[in-house]
């Protein structure tokens, strides 16, 4: 679908009782999971995300960043009608002073601690994955022969779901921390009350996955017999969670539309 098919269709979409508005601010973007996917808007004007294997769902493929690319094109688009509907001249709003001040603040986000730790937290997904790469595929393995000798009063179904549920959930959050973290981080360091609902929202879909990729992790350590292997990993991640928990106080509380409503 072109940016212009994308506009004209978002036209027709906005204003549909529908949908609920803002549920796609705050959630964690696995659309084939969402059971609330119908009533978002952001879910109708991508139909690619209707399919689980679907490249535009994929961050290692082209078509991924492609998507966004045109996603950003659409909104550029889209502010420059509103802008001329309004009589706005956005050249007119170009602030050397407000560019040089929101450079110092993203330059602060990304040394933050907190923000480091998740980027830090995504590098070691990878390397742990890769390191025990023989181990999952061992695994799989042995739950197909499993299945094929058909032993009584043993099913290896749930153990093998419960394997393949696990990695895909750490694979999903492996990149999702740190976005949704310097997002909330951003928030915060503008000290900015119209933005503090954005902030609450944003840190609590991030501590959702959190809590998610724990549990993963868990499975995965009990699954592979490797639950040593797997401490240091959580230990990260309950260091990522307290420290958020503790910059942005009940954010656990907030209700995002739709999900907690």
């Amino acid at each position: 679908m072109s940016v212009e098919e994308k506009k004209n269709r978002l036209k027709k979409l906005v204003g549909n009782e529908q949908f609920i508005s803002g549920i796609y601010n705050y959630c964690d973007r696995w659309c084939e999971r969402c059971t609330l996917r119908t009533r978002c808007l952001s879910f109708a004007m991508d139909p690619d995300l209707r399919t689980e294997d679907s490249p535009r769902t994929d961050p290692d493929n082209e078509a991924f960043w492609q998507g966004i690319h045109e996603n950003f094109q659409l909104a550029f688009e889209l502010l420059l009608e509103s802008a001329e509907e309004w009589g706005i001249d956005l050249n007119a709003l170009d602030d050397p002073v407000a560019e040089e001040m929101e450079r110092r603040r993203e330059r602060r986000v990304e040394k933050d601690p907190l923000q480091r730790e998740a980027m830090a937290y995504a590098e070691e997904v990878g390397k742990w994955m890769e390191k025990h790469e023989n181990a999952l595929v061992e695994a799989g393995e042995g739950i197909e022969r499993e299945i094929r000798m058909e032993l009584p009063n043993h099913d290896p179904i749930p153990g093998a779901l419960a394997l393949h549920d696990a990695v895909e959930v750490v694979r999903w959050y492996q990149f999702f921390l740190y976005p949704r973290i310097s997002r909330a981080l951003m928030g915060l360091v503008e000290d900015d009350r119209d933005m503090m609902d954005d902030v609450l929202g944003t840190a609590k879909i991030t501590l959702i996955a959190i809590e998610r990729s724990l549990g993963a992790w868990q499975t995965l350590g009990q699954e592979l017999q490797l639950q040593d292997d797997v401490l240091d990993i959580q230990i990260r991640l309950a260091r990522i969670r307290k420290e958020l928990e503790n910059r942005v106080p009940g954010s656990l509380a907030f209700i995002r539309p739709g999900f907690d409503e």
